[in-house]
């Protein structure tokens, strides 16, 4: 369950079974859905920076976040602190060329230059630290997550999201995933589930493709997913970038790099999965 009713689903069926996951992913691959339309390609080409929504600790108030009532300390690299590391991700977008789901609110893209603090199109900053608020971005709406299905136990899983490609993208770009499966408080942990081996740095790298402007759906890579009993909620990201991450400790924690991406979107999201 998601805590934004109003989010959009796809009304896909999900997909548990390994085989069935593996063949759901190659037909899902590259589907376009409908043509840009172009008065939405003329209301994109302002500068719209974008950043995360997860609750995060290392913020400019100095302030503790938590990531859900009475836990400990939310570490999850939202607000971006350019040239270090443990960043969260940003993506500068002097122009929006491709960006997660189909929302229009902002051109798909909500344009904050920061999490916490300034200006932000969408009304309120993604995080309040002082009042310990955070999933404020209200653009959006790229993953299905009913896609994803119940968690029942230590399975293969993937989920399903949608990507908005305008006139002059590049024909490529990456995906990255990260699930906090275990209610930590952070991204990158790695640990047995039965006789399976769970990192929540789930999608890495994903390379997907366009043949033009249009509104395409894609399946992620199968991943280990873990059952966490507990009814509290659990942080999920999804990030599209222009370049993808190396292989290193702050990218399994769900940082960006250190300078910023040049496009893209990241999405936070609150599960009970």
């Amino acid at each position: 369950m998601v805590f934004r009713p109003h989010r959009r689903s796809l009304g896909l069926k999900p997909t548990r079974p390994l085989v069935s996951a593996l063949i759901l992913s190659l037909m899902l691959s590259t589907t376009a859905f409908n043509p840009v339309q172009p008065q939405a390609v003329e209301a994109k080409t302002a500068p719209r920076p974008d950043l995360g929504d997860a609750p995060d600790s290392n913020n400019n108030f100095a302030v503790a976040m938590q990531y859900f009532p009475s836990s400990g300390s939310a570490q999850f690299p939202t607000v971006f602190f350019a040239g270090t590391q443990p960043t969260g991700p940003k993506h500068f977008n002097t122009q929006t060329l491709y960006f997660l789901g189909t929302s229009s609110i902002g051109g798909g893209i909500t344009c904050e230059d920061q999490a916490d603090v300034g200006a932000d199109c969408d009304g309120p900053n993604n995080l309040d630290p002082g009042a310990n608020v955070a999933d404020q971005d209200r653009g959006d709406d790229g993953p299905d997550w009913t896609s994803l299905g119940p968690i029942t136990g230590c399975q293969p899983m993937q989920y399903k999201y949608l990507v908005t490609v305008l006139p002059g993208a590049p024909t490529t770009a990456y995906v990255n995933s990260w699930y906090d499966f275990n209610q930590s408080g952070r991204w990158g942990d790695i640990f047995p589930c039965g006789r399976f081996t769970v990192d929540e740095w789930i999608v890495q790298n994903q390379l997907i493709t366009f043949p033009g402007p249009g509104v395409y759906a894609f399946a992620t890579p199968v991943f280990q997913a873990a059952q966490n009993p507990s009814t509290d909620r659990r942080w999920a990201r999804i990030t599209l970038s222009d370049t993808p991450l190396p292989n290193t400790v702050p990218s399994h924690m769900g940082s960006g790099p250190a300078q910023g991406w040049v496009l893209g979107e990241t999405e936070d999201y609150q599960l009970l999965n």
